[in-house]
């Protein structure tokens, strides 16, 4: 971008033959500040306060620009630009909007417009894009004057210039002025320009970012769901939006928000993607901030009113069970040194193991619901995962879902309170068998599976056969009461504050064949 100017500049500059600027903006106070700037500044005013005025006496001189706010009442300002090109009028225009987006930009300059300009704007912003202006006025009025020849060759000369995928140099220049980081990529995936906000966070020239270059930048963790999204939806031809670590110039990884929508010629045509990024890195620590947070009130609310619940859910389970238990120790006193069946003292064996069993799963519900302040000790993520499939294993042959377990053929050990990572398992697992329920009877599957990972890594992953997640919520899938299902929403929020609590990171992914997995992954100990 150019330097700014002085004032005494703008007035000499202004002095000897002065451009009128023709402003055309339905808010009268924009109107009186933008025009007391300009004259100010040197240049000729002239005002309207809607396009038709305008319209009705349409500029005459040869050196000036149209400033023309973009949404206006009766006529909007890409209808007054597309008459004045009707007209034959050869001024720039530099659009004012207060809506600003990379769409709004495009669709402006695709209709011809020299640039896009956001309210509230800055002196020196308004008066370098001017200027840049007025210089393309100037070289456009000396085109003009050259000989018939010279007029003939001047577009042959623009059109090889112009870069591939329809860009124009000066797309690429109010691009690179936008406050995003943008990229554009061709109809074959390939990327083939990146606007400087881009170049400047990655400290990279262009060079290196085209074609596939830029995802060098991207963290390893998050490459895989970043290149599935970008293909799906290019494929689909379909907007999308997903987040992501991106290297920044001085080697720190920052948190980014992309933006995709499809580029298309006037012909229809389909010419590739353009992109927006923005830094949402402290946004997401401010996230990060607010789950554990959540994850308190969780914690505080489990304490407030689960303990009556732990209780009530104990002492009804646990009288029928010590029933069970001394009949049983009765039968087999009465058995014992008789002559019954072998069956019958193995089948009363069996009762035996399993009300015991039965027990053990309550207090480990009990001290589910009435934790407090966390125990981190060594465990192993296969015993978790265990504990959790023997909990679920009747409900889930009750409503009909086959539910698997895949667990890793060494010890797994990690740091972490047992009790809070069950409640992280015992959740994903849940949410996994309620995805299954549109399936038909013997389809339903859910699969849990625990392995080492890059040798310093503990994963857990469960995959279902429902229909997946859409992709506009995967990226916020996390986020408190995104995935509200009649509970309070909080569910895989806290899941998340859990596993970053312990170090780790959780996310989610489609299967390809249908389906959704949630997996997370928590450091081994020694690692």
């Amino acid at each position: 971008m150019a330097q700014a100017v002085s004032r005494s500049a703008w007035v000499n500059k202004m002095t000897i033959t002065p451009a009128t600027i023709y402003v055309v903006d339905d808010d009268s106070s924009f109107r009186v500040a933008i025009a007391r700037l300009l004259r100010t500044a040197g240049y000729r005013v002239m005002v309207y306060e809607s396009g038709r005025q305008l319209l009705a006496n349409p500029p005459r001189t040869e050196t000036g620009c149209v400033l023309l706010d973009m949404r206006m009442p009766d006529l909007d300002g890409l209808d007054v630009q597309e008459r004045l090109n009707e007209i034959g009028s050869g001024l720039p225009i530099l659009f004012l909007t207060g809506h600003g987006s990379v769409e709004t930009s495009v669709q402006a300059i695709k209709a011809g417009a020299d640039d896009v300009l956001t309210k509230p704007i800055l002196k020196s912003t308004l008066l370098e894009a001017i200027e840049r202006a007025l210089a393309r006025c100037r070289g456009r009025t000396e085109q003009r004057s050259k000989s018939t020849s010279q007029i003939r060759t001047a577009p042959a000369t623009r059109s090889s210039a112009e870069p591939a995928g329809g860009l124009d140099a000066r797309f690429a220049e109010v691009m690179d002025a936008a406050p995003v980081m943008i990229w554009v990529s061709g109809p074959d995936k390939q990327c083939i320009w990146f606007n400087r906000p881009w170049l400047t966070f990655t400290g990279r020239d262009m060079q290196q970012e085209l074609g596939n270059g830029w995802s060098e930048g991207v963290h390893q963790e998050d490459f895989d769901r970043c290149l599935e999204t970008y293909v799906s939806h290019f494929d689909a031809r379909k907007e999308f939006r997903m987040e992501y670590r991106l290297r920044r110039h001085d080697r720190t990884y920052r948190w980014i928000d992309d933006t995709g929508i499809p580029r298309y010629a006037r012909d229809g045509s389909f010419l590739g993607y353009i992109g927006s990024c923005t830094d949402i890195h402290e946004y997401r620590e401010t996230q990060s901030e607010l789950r554990r947070r959540l994850l308190e009130i969780s914690r505080l609310t489990r304490r407030a009113d689960a303990a009556a619940i732990a209780s009530l859910f104990a002492h009804e389970l646990n009288q029928p069970l010590a029933a069970i238990l001394s009949n049983i120790e009765s039968a087999e006193l009465d058995v014992e040194g008789s002559s019954a069946p072998v069956g019958v003292k193995e089948i009363l064996s069996d009762i035996r193991r399993d009300s015991l069993r039965a027990s053990q799963i309550i207090r480990h519900m009990q001290k589910l619901l009435r934790s407090g302040e966390p125990e981190i000790q060594k465990i192993d993520l296969n015993d978790v995962v265990g504990l959790v499939h023997e909990i679920l294993k009747p409900h889930a042959a009750e409503v009909g879902v086959e539910m698997k377990t895949h667990p890793s053929q060494s010890m797994l050990a990690v740091r972490a309170d047992p009790t809070w990572l069950q409640q992280v398992v015992l959740n994903l697992a849940l949410n996994a068998m309620d995805a299954t329920m549109k399936d038909r009877p013997g389809q339903r599957r859910v699969v849990m599976e625990t392995r080492q990972v890059d040798q310093s890594k503990a994963r857990f992953s469960v995959s279902d056969t429902g229909t997946g997640i859409p992709a506009h919520r995967l990226s916020s899938i996390f986020e408190p009461f995104a995935s509200k299902r009649g509970g309070s929403g909080l569910g895989l929020s806290t899941s998340r504050g859990i596993v970053e609590a312990f170090g780790g990171r959780i996310w989610a992914t489609n299967k390809a064949g249908g389906g959704a997995v949630f997996q997370f992954t928590l450091p081994l100990l020694g690692a």
